[in-house]
């Protein structure tokens, strides 16, 4: 009822402004209503008509957009006579109910078209009261087709019930009524009022309906008998608790179905939970009916078996580790029992005053202790240094080859790097590549334009064939248990330290020319995150 009141309201109300919109220009201020002074102040005939047809092209121009405009025209109540009409009316404005009057307007309620020619229209109109030149008193007079009554009847057929439409005016007077319940003129009360969806509900007589306040002041009510609301309202009541009976009915089925096909393989699936964390692994074979919970228990099962070999395989993995234990502690002491054997040599032979002996011992037992980490917890490049430094004397002493080590001092010296990673270079240079004689050119520095660090060892020895050099660098990007790839052992050990340590920042190149010697180059980052 306030949806179908609401939609009323809302067509009444943009007719009202509408009709009110075309008085503003109907009136003096308007473009058409200035044209009325000059129309009665006109002696000549001709120029008055020329006046008149000027008027009654504009009034036609603003009324051809509204196609629900049936009248207008201005009506002098001193005469009776009516001005520019575009149909004459049967009917002076001022026997029409008045619904608001605001200053010079009146806004009347819904009545029949007071031009009888056309038809039995209902229509809304309005009256606004102008003066132009000389003091001349006229009335402006619009009506537009409303059917309302239309409305309400269809109303009534589509829903079955018989609808009332009633319009009032400020002081609740009835104006207006679509039944002859209801008559002008008599006071309309609504009582028990509540206010529902923007409207006030309440009850009438015999009736039971909502009402709206309109922009424009006056008020729309929309009522039916209560006989007719209280057997729509039992037959909703009566469909409502059907449909709530039916679905708890369905509800209750649905219930027992969803229990049979959801909840028991549920629960039987938390109790699978619950073995497994009682340590209970042994796999069940479930038919559930439901093609999902199947796959779900075999799913489970899989994961029950996938668990055993983890945990069997956990079991081998202690052993092993047991086992890895007991080996480390071993080989721990071998190593101990190395270096304090040759510490005791290194004494008898300063006791004996065999210097070459004392230093090889003394350098050799220092190599040992920093490739084993019993020194230097933390390994940085000047570490690096001066245990390639300790290998180049022990080799000289045993070889006939030139050094020649540059190292530039800095503070660059102390940044970390990977453990052993010079060694293995100078012994591939010194062993494969000088043989008994040769020059071995190693060279650090640190370039402040890459912030990196430079290592490079050269030497002029054989060098490698193309084929040879190839095959280094394969060996240094893969494992392998091919040892006839000499040099490539050592090279790979130093690859893999320098992946591990600076991950795909470090670079390391190798260029080999046959009988003219190898060069091999490190660039390490110094700025690396660990």
């Amino acid at each position: 009822m306030a949806a179908n009141l609401q939609q009323i309201t809302e067509e009444m109300t943009q007719k009202y402004k509408n009709v009110t919109r075309i008085s503003q220009q109907m009136s003096p201020e308007g473009n058409i209503g200035s044209l009325l002074d000059s129309y009665f102040q006109e002696n000549s005939n001709f120029d008055k008509y020329q006046t008149s047809l000027d008027i009654l092209d504009n009034l036609v121009k603003i009324t051809f957009a509204n196609s629900d405009i049936i009248l207008r025209t201005y009506f002098d109540p001193v005469t009776a006579n009516h001005y520019f009409y575009n149909f004459l009316p049967s009917v002076p404005p001022y026997e029409f109910n008045v619904l608001k009057e605001n200053g010079e307007f009146q806004f009347h309620s819904l009545h029949q078209s007071s031009v009888k020619s056309l038809g039995n229209y209902q229509v809304l109109s309005i009256s606004r009261k102008i003066t132009i030149e000389e003091g001349r008193q006229l009335v402006i007079y619009i009506e537009s087709r409303m059917d309302a009554n239309k409305q309400i009847e269809d109303l009534s057929k589509s829903q079955h019930m018989k609808y009332v439409l009633l319009q009032l005016d400020t002081p609740n007077r009835v104006q207006y009524s679509s039944s002859e319940a209801f008559h002008p003129g008599e006071l309309f009360q609504m009582k028990d009022e509540e206010e529902v969806a923007s409207h006030f509900f309440g009850k009438s007589k015999n009736y039971v309906g909502v009402r709206q306040e309109t922009d424009m002041g006056f008020v729309n009510v929309l009522l039916l008998p209560k006989a007719e609301y209280n057997r729509e309202l039992y037959a909703w009541i009566r469909d409502v608790t059907s449909i709530f009976i039916l679905a708890l009915l369905l509800l209750g089925i649905s219930y027992m179905v969803l229990s049979r096909l959801i909840l028991s393989p549920l629960i039987l699936f938390i109790k699978e939970m619950r073995k497994i964390g009682r340590g209970d692994l042994e796999t069940i074979s479930v038919h559930s009916g439901v093609v999902e919970y199947d796959e779900l228990f075999k799913q489970f099962n899989t994961m029950k078996i996938q668990i055993q070999k983890l945990l069997s395989d956990a079991e081998h993995m202690s052993r092993e580790k047991q086992k890895l234990e007991i080996e480390k502690i071993y080989y721990q002491i071998n190593p101990h029992f190395l270096m304090n054997a040759l510490h005791s040599i290194h004494w008898l032979a300063k006791m004996s005053g065999q210097a070459q002996i004392e230093t090889f011992i003394t350098e050799l037992n220092f190599i040992l202790a920093y490739s084993l980490g019993k020194i230097d917890k933390q390994a940085t490049l000047r570490t690096e240094v001066k245990m390639l430094l300790s290998y180049l004397k022990l080799q000289k002493m045993r070889y006939d080859f030139q050094v020649d080590v540059i190292v530039d001092e800095g503070e660059y010296l102390e940044t970390p790097t990977a453990r052993m990673i010079l060694q293995p270079i100078a012994e591939n240079a010194i062993h494969h590549g000088l043989g008994e004689e040769g020059c071995l050119s190693i060279r650090v520095s640190h370039s402040t334009e890459r912030n990196a660090i430079i290592i490079i060892v050269e030497d002029n020895g054989k060098g490698l064939t193309t084929e040879q050099l190839e095959s280094i660098k394969q060996t240094m990007h893969r494992k392998s248990d091919d040892d006839s790839v000499f040099a490539g052992i050592g090279l790979r050990y130093v690859h893999y330290m320098l992946e591990s340590f600076y991950g795909d920042k470090a670079i390391i190149t190798i260029d080999s020319e046959l009988t003219r010697g190898t060069k091999v180059k490190l660039l390490l980052p110094i700025d690396i995150q660990k």
